[in-house]
């Protein structure tokens, strides 16, 4: 799907889905040294607080492209300030931040770096969307046919 190599990486073994899904679970390593997109969808843990530090900056490509739309404290914001200013990566887009809104007019200011609210969910369309999936997995799973269970 989307005409690339889709890498995904997750603490928990999902290979058989990535399969059906046309996509690859490998490491951590990997995705940082083969993406040229790293898009994050964690949840804020001890373990993902700041995972996305200097060390893990530095591995991207430096062509690479950083997004977060998970949560703020995911990513050591001057890290990736620094990162951005040298170099390290080629952009990054946030629609989350450590401190919300966001004041570091300098960081918000840098050429390589696209800034969204985090509002996507709010949209009318989003809100149908996640009532429509939310019956339909009801549906599911009173059917006993629900292939994803939590």
């Amino acid at each position: 799907p989307f005409g690339c190599n889709l890498l995904v990486h997750d603490i928990v073994d999902k290979s058989n889905f990535c399969r059906e899904q046309g996509a690859s679970q490998v490491s951590l390593e990997a995705v940082l040294e083969q993406s040229n997109i790293i898009s994050l969808h964690v949840p804020l843990t001890k373990q993902t607080h700041q995972m996305v530090n200097a060390s893990f900056l530095q591995k991207m490509k430096s062509t690479g492209f950083l997004i977060n739309t998970s949560r703020g404290q995911v990513v050591d914001q001057e890290a990736l300030k620094k990162g951005l200013i040298q170099g390290d990566i080629g952009g990054a887009a946030l629609d989350v931040f450590v401190k919300e809104p966001p004041d570091d007019k300098d960081f918000l200011s840098l050429p390589n770096l696209m800034v969204t609210p985090h509002i996507g969910g709010n949209a009318l369309e989003g809100v149908e969307a996640m009532g429509r999936a939310a019956i339909q997995h009801l549906i599911l799973f009173f059917e006993n046919s629900l292939k994803n269970k939590i």
